[in-house]
């Protein structure tokens, strides 16, 4: 039981973090912020202040959002929403969970690229696309309805929780969709194009997309569950989607996807998938048009950002999935190289001659992800030009100033910054979006989306002059040879295409007739256009030469330009002080009860976390009723900083049959508790942390005939720091860069327990990368004084999955050698580690009945070198070897866990032949 406990506390505070991607320990919440509560009648809107008109906006949408949703699923949830409006992060996302509370989060950065580019709205698209998950996922009926109003808000007693992400994703995306407005992602051609690519490349299997993986497309649970449900609502109604949920809702017994599927179609869950895929190819049938796109380049896992210059040197950002993005340099004439190391979605400008400017992201005070501008030239070196200041588009004035459109406290801008000052051109109106920047000589031009209507804007004296307006969507403008061209991609005929308007004429030309869509383009130079597309396994790099005649010349009508009328808040709304306190208090239970040797004790879990994220916590108290012994544990985690845990365990050494019931004659208490405080400084490429804490761990034993007595007691207070650089990609074999140093500096003097001494450990850890695989390497370090408690070496314990430092070990791995083997104790400790990781196969299946599954297995050959001795001796150094496969075993479609199966043999005397089976790594 008490390994059950600690399980569950593992899983909450690890494996619930909402969007935070690779970035695991940066909180989106920054609690130095003066934090506000705007109340509605059906939400609790929580922002910073300086974000208050944002969040008015937001509560009056979400406010006629909840009429739609909750009409159109006929559930409405029993409490207020929280909904958490962030503005820390220059990217476009929203989350959503019913554990412990109805809880939602929405970044206010509007999209500006990619499948969220469509007519809707930014704050409309997104409020209504979470909104839909919590309606949905908090809908039950049933038994399970009845258990949750006793035991609360527990994940198995929501049934939509537990089904594939697939199905989840899918029923919101097809939602948010309108086809008579063009909203949502199935109304977005660049989405419909990564399906024409999906179909051409061969559409996956159930148990593929049941599997998630690694594979392209990497939004497979968006665009193949929303064209799912597309195609179950053309095929068996409009009436079909809503049976589907409900009969989901009201499973008791989860992973029911194929039952579901028949109580709705009459067909298996395989079966029906096999007729969608006939519907997709039929649907998204090649055209068979003539392709005009270029001379392919380069394909790679994803290619990015083009831009020429005057001489028609090639700048772009290569990613092959495994190591870090590059900046790619590419003379005329001469093979790419590779300039810098960059962030994932860095973004490529042209500056002046062969220099151009990089915005790319950075982790900003520790809790914000922003955007910063740089220049590179030629050599690659590099210039800061603003640094978090939210520039996410660049481009260069002839007088040597920058244009740029900046996000500030969520509006966006065009401003023009130059060492006299900026100044400021353009701003947003509440719910506008601005797609793309173009700057020649001294004019300034952006692609813009107003009320559903798409603008190419010429801002350059400060008011706006609208050149063309229409319903295509509209991005990545660039002027051409001239400022009287402004080339743009478009998606005009339902696919996104390159384009041009010309100040002398009423039609625009289109330059090219992609398979499945262009991506983004350059500026033109010398008649040619670097450009990239989506293709089936990622990203094609193509150089386009612009012909003497364009393929279409479409006439354009004026179009009235609209202006957008805000939600109004609504009129009940009230607005105080935020407090975590009403979102703190526990909302489920879990009742325990262990049983063993006689031993009977009886508790319950508790768990929770506050709306911002900032709090957590975990309460698993229980009472042993034959000794009268409180046992339990309690666990507290604030930013990711501040930890307190504390565990009371007994454990029974000796009973005998009783009467009735086994007596128990001798058991043991262990208790022990840690404390750790941190103070850090976070970059996407390091991070660095100080801190101090305290660790307690002592063991009492009770015998009925001998007494009471204490046979262990360790206490120690610590002073630690680390640095960390270790970076892990979308394909890598976990990490594949960088390296990690952990320091710690304990003492046992002065706090009373059984050792009176310091201890000192370094412990390092690299990875470098070798193709598709990566060399990891350990060096541990370890001195205790000679009162200090000894090390100990063996076995094949896997590293901690937590952030937060653990104090007190003195135990370390070393893989075929027993623990407790004498030679391998000491106050000195060493072990050294190589290890050769490499993915053998993403298998990537997950079977419907029963809903098992497996993502990647992998080999890691290893070696281990160890040694533990007394002061004044000489190391003794162990050596051993082996092999471990690593796995990805899936239970539920959601439930994934890194394993290992190895052997290892110790080549010494004292060791042995091993066989084990851990989850998670080494390290």
């Amino acid at each position: 039981m008490p390994r059950i406990i600690a399980l569950c506390a593992l899983l909450f505070f690890f494996c619930i973090g909402t969007a935070q991607a690779q970035w695991v320990e940066l909180y989106w919440a920054d609690p130095a912020l003066p934090w506000r509560t705007l109340q509605t009648e059906h939400f609790e809107v929580h922002f910073a202040e300086r974000n208050r008109e944002q969040a008015r906006l937001a509560a009056g949408i979400a406010e006629r959002v909840y009429v739609t949703t909750t009409r159109l699923l006929d559930w409405q949830p029993r409490r207020r929403t929280q909904l958490v409006i962030l503005d820390s992060g220059d990217f476009s996302n929203g989350f959503a969970s019913p554990i412990h509370y109805n809880f939602s989060g929405i970044f206010l950065s509007p999209p500006d690229q990619g499948e969220l580019l469509q007519n809707r709205e930014w704050l409309e698209l997104v409020i209504s696309h979470e909104f839909f998950h919590i309606v949905h996922l908090d809908k039950a009926s049933g038994p399970s309805l009845n258990v949750r109003d006793v035991l609360g808000r527990l994940l198995p007693f929501f049934p939509n929780l537990l089904q594939p992400a697939w199905v989840i994703e899918g029923l919101a995306v097809e939602t948010e969709s309108d086809a008579h407005h063009r909203y949502g992602r199935l109304e977005n051609t660049y989405f419909e194009g990564m399906m024409r690519a999906e179909v051409a490349r061969g559409v996956r299997s159930l148990h593929e997309v049941n599997a998630g993986g690694r594979g392209f497309p990497l939004n497979r649970d968006y665009l193949y569950g929303s064209y799912f449900f597309l195609f179950l609502k053309e095929r068996y109604g409009e009436a079909a989607i809503r049976l589907f949920i409900d009969t989901y809702s009201g499973n008791i017994v989860p992973f029911k996807l194929d039952s579901d599927a028949r109580v709705v179609t009459g067909k298996g869950i395989e079966a029906l998938w096999r007729d969608y895929q006939d519907w997709l190819r039929a649907r998204f049938s090649p055209a068979g048009e003539a392709v005009v796109q270029g001379d392919e380049l380069e394909r790679a896992f994803s290619l990015s950002s083009p831009a020429l210059t005057p001489m028609g040197t090639r700048w772009y950002v290569r990613a092959d999935g495994y190591t870090r993005p590059q900046l790619m340099q590419q003379p005329q004439g001469a093979p790419a190289r590779a300039v810098q190391d960059v962030e994932r979605d860095t973004r490529v400008f042209n500056a002046r001659a062969e220099e151009v400017v990089v915005a790319q992201l950075e982790i900003c005070g520790n809790h914000n992800l922003l955007y910063g501008l740089h220049s590179v030239d030629e050599r690659g070196a590099t210039r800061e030009i603003t640094h978090c200041a939210r520039d996410r588009f660049a481009a260069a004035l002839d007088d040597g100033r920058i244009a740029t459109v900046r996000l500030t406290e969520g509006s966006t801008q065009v401003m023009v910054i130059g060492r006299e000052g900026a100044r400021t051109l353009y701003r947003t109106r509440p719910g506008e979006s601005i797609s793309g920047l173009a700057a020649k000589g001294s004019r300034v031009v952006v692609t813009r989306l107003r009320a559903s209507q798409w603008a190419l804007v010429d801002v350059s004296d400060g008011t706006e002059q609208v050149l063309l307006a229409d319903d295509a969507v509209k991005h990545s403008p660039r002027f051409g040879e001239s400022a009287e061209e402004i080339f743009f991609v478009a998606d005009y005929e339902q696919n996104f295409d390159l384009w041009s308007w010309r100040r002398d004429g009423p039609a625009i030309l289109r330059w090219t007739r992609s398979a499945y869509g262009v991506r983004e383009v350059s500026a033109p130079m010398n008649g040619e256009i670097l450009l990239t597309t989506l293709e089936p396994d990622g990203a094609a790099l193509r150089l386009h030469r612009l012909p003497p005649q364009a393929l279409e010349l479409r006439t354009q009508t004026a179009k009235a330009v609209v202006q957008a009328e805000a939600p109004e808040t609504p009129a009940d709304a009230t607005e105080h002080a935020y407090s975590p306190l009403a979102t703190l208090r526990p909302t489920g239970w879990l009742p325990l009860i262990q049983i063993a040797d006689g031993a009977v004790a009886i508790g319950a879990v508790v768990l929770g976390q506050d709306a911002l994220g900032l709090q957590r916590y975990f309460l698993a108290p229980m009472v042993e009723v034959t000794q009268g012994e409180l046992l339990g544990r309690a666990e507290y985690l604030y930013d990711g900083r501040h930890g307190l845990l504390a565990n009371r365990t007994l454990t029974v050494r000796a009973s005998e049959p009783g009467a009735s019931r086994t007596q128990v004659q001798a058991y043991s208490i262990k208790e022990d508790a840690q404390w750790v405080s941190l103070w850090r400084n976070l970059r996407l490429n390091r991070r660095l942390y100080w801190g101090l804490g305290a660790a307690i761990e002592r063991e009492d034993l009770h015998d009925a005939s001998l007494g009471n007595s204490r046979t262990q007691d360790e206490r120690v207070m610590a002073l630690v720091a680390g640095l960390d650089s270790r970076r892990q990609q979308w394909l890598s074999e976990g990490p594949s860069q960088g390296a990690e140093l952990r320091l710690f500096a304990e003492t046992s003097r002065g706090v009373g327990g059984a050792y009176s001494g310091n201890v000192y450990r370094a412990d390092w850890r690299g990875h470098l990368p070798l193709g598709k695989s990566v060399l990891a390497l350990r060096w541990n370090e370890a001195y205790g004084q000679l009162q200090a408690e000894p090390f100990e070496l063996g076995g094949s314990k896997s590293d901690e999955y937590i952030l937060m430092p653990v104090l007190n070990e003195r135990d370390f791995g070393l893989r075929g050698y027993s623990p407790g083997t004498p030679q391998l104790m000491g106050h000195r400790a060493r072990v050294t580690t190589l290890e050769w990781r490499a993915p053998l196969r993403d298998i990537d299946r997950h079977l419907v009945v029963p809903p098992l599954g497996i993502n990647r297995v992998s080999l890691n050959l290893f070696v281990d070198v160890g040694a533990a001795w007394e002061h004044g001796a000489a190391p003794d150094y162990h050596r051993g070897f082996g092999a471990e496969l690593m796995s990805e075993p899936r239970l539920g479609y959601l439930f994934g866990l890194e394993a290992r199966a190895g052997v290892a043999k110790g080549l010494d005397p004292s060791g042995s032949t091993k066989f084990y089976l851990r989850a998670g790594r080494a390290f």
